[in-house]
C-alpha cells in the first residue's frame, strides 16, 4: 500500500514537471537523453549502496564492499544481462517517447491513457504467464477504459480532444510499458538474481545505452538539437525531472517486488485522476460534464477493481486453511508431491538459467 502511494505521489510530480519544464521555443531547454541518462546514474549508484548495506550476503573475513561483489557475481550470467538489458533498452526508448506524447497533450491526457495499460497487463499476464484474474477484476478493467474514452470525447465536436498522431504515439507507449511492467514483474519475482543485483545492472545498461543516443543521435525533444550534456540544468525544473525519475525507478521496482504490475496501473489510474484536475486548471484541458462523468467512472472502477481482488484473496486463502486441518496423511502426500515437483522444477530452472 505505502509503495503505491509513494509511486503515485511521485508519478503526479512528473506529470506536472515534463509539462512546465518545455521552452517555449519548441521542446525541452535541456538534453532529454542527458536527463535520463544522469536519473539512470543515480539510480544505480543508489542501488549499489543498498547492495553493500544488505547484510545477508556478508561473508565473515570480508568487507562489505567485497562480499557484494562477490554476492553480484554468483548470481550473474550472461543470459541473466542480455535480458536484464533488454528491459533497460526499451525503457530508454519508452523515456524519449514520453518526453514526446508531452508535447502533444497534457499530463491528464497522458496518464489517463496510461491507465487503459491496466487490461493490456492482464491480458499479457494471461496469456504468457498464465495468472488468472476473475470475473469481477474484468468488469472493473474494462469499466475503466471505458472511462477513459468517455473523457476523451467531446460531445459538442463529436471528436476527440487531440489529434490522432497523439493517441498514436500514446497507444505505442502504452504497449511498451505493458510488456515492461510483465517483463519487470517477472524478472522480479521470477529471477534468482537478487533485486538489487537486478537494479544495479539494468540502470547500468540505462546509463549506457542513453549516453550512446546523446552522442549519436540527434536530440528527439527539443528544437534546439545542438544542446550540450549539462545544457539547460540551470533552470530547478530540469533539476526536478532528474531527482524524480531516480525515485519514480525505485518506487515502480518496489510495487512489482512486494505487490504487482497491477497495482502499479492502479496508482496510475489514481495519478491520471490528479492530473486531470490539475491541468483543467493549469494546462488549459477543456473541462465538461462528460469529462467529469468519465473521470467518476475511473474511480469508481479503480474502487471495484480493488474489492474484487480483495475478495478473491480471502477466497484463495479459506481452502488453504480447510485443507491444513485436515487428517496428517493426506497432508505429508501432499508435502511429498509439492517436493518432488519442486526439485524437478529446480533442475530444470539450472538447465535453463537465465
Amino acid at each position: 500500500m505505502f509503495a503505491g502511494f509513494a509511486l503515485t505521489c511521485v508519478s503526479t510530480t512528473v506529470g506536472i514537471l515534463y509539462k512546465v519544464s518545455q521552452s517555449h521555443g519548441g521542446g525541452f531547454h535541456y538534453s532529454t537523453t542527458s536527463a535520463i541518462c544522469i536519473a539512470e546514474f543515480v539510480k544505480m549508484i543508489m542501488s549499489c549502496f543498498i547492495h553493500i548495506g544488505d547484510t545477508t550476503h556478508h561473508t565473515e573475513g570480508k568487507s562489505r564492499v567485497d562480499s557484494a561483489v562477490a554476492s553480484a557475481r554468483t548470481q550473474l550470467s550472461v543470459s541473466a544481462v542480455a535480458n536484464i538489458w533488454l528491459l533497460a533498452l526499451m525503457y530508454a526508448v519508452n523515456n524519449q517517447l514520453s518526453f514526446y506524447v508531452y508535447m502533444l497533450a497534457d499530463p491528464g491526457t497522458i496518464y489517463l491513457f496510461k491507465a487503459a495499460s491496466t487490461i493490456i497487463v492482464a491480458v499479457i499476464q494471461c496469456t504468457l504467464v498464465g495468472k488468472e484474474f476473475n470475473g469481477d477484476q474484468w468488469k472493473a478493467m474494462w469499466l475503466q477504459m471505458v472511462g477513459m474514452i468517455v473523457v476523451q470525447y467531446d460531445p459538442c465536436k463529436s471528436a476527440a480532444l487531440y489529434e490522432p498522431r497523439a493517441y498514436g504515439f500514446m497507444a505505442v507507449s502504452c504497449v511498451v510499458t505493458s510488456v515492461c511492467a510483465v517483463r519487470n514483474e517477472y524478472m522480479a519475482k521470477g529471477f534468482k538474481v537478487g533485486l538489487n543485483v537486478q537494479n544495479i545492472v539494468m540502470y547500468a545498461g540505462g546509463v549506457v545505452m542513453n549516453l550512446f543516443a546523446f552522442a549519436c543521435l540527434p536530440n528527439p525533444n527539443s528544437a534546439q538539437s545542438e544542446l550540450g550534456f549539462f545544457d539547460g540544468y540551470s533552470s530547478p525544473l530540469a533539476c526536478g525531472v532528474v531527482f524524480c525519475n531516480a525515485m519514480i525507478g525505485l518506487a515502480i521496482t518496489a510495487v512489482y517486488k512486494y505487490a504487482d504490475a497491477i497495482t502499479k496501473c492502479i496508482s496510475s489510474d489514481v495519478t491520471a485522476v490528479l492530473l486531470v484536475i490539475i491541468s483543467t486548471f493549469v494546462f488549459h484541458l477543456k473541462s465538461s460534464i462528460t469529462m467529469w462523468c468519465g473521470v467518476l467512472v475511473v474511480c469508481f472502477a479503480v474502487h471495484h477493481y480493488t474489492n474484487a481482488s480483495q475478495a478473491a484473496s480471502n477466497a484463495k486463502k479459506e481452502p488453504e486453511a480447510t485443507t491444513a486441518t485436515n487428517g496428517s496423511k493426506p497432508r505429508r502426500d501432499e508435502e511429498e508431491l509439492r517436493t518432488l515437483i519442486g526439485s524437478t522444477m529446480e533442475d530444470e530452472e539450472d538447465d535453463t538459467k537465465v
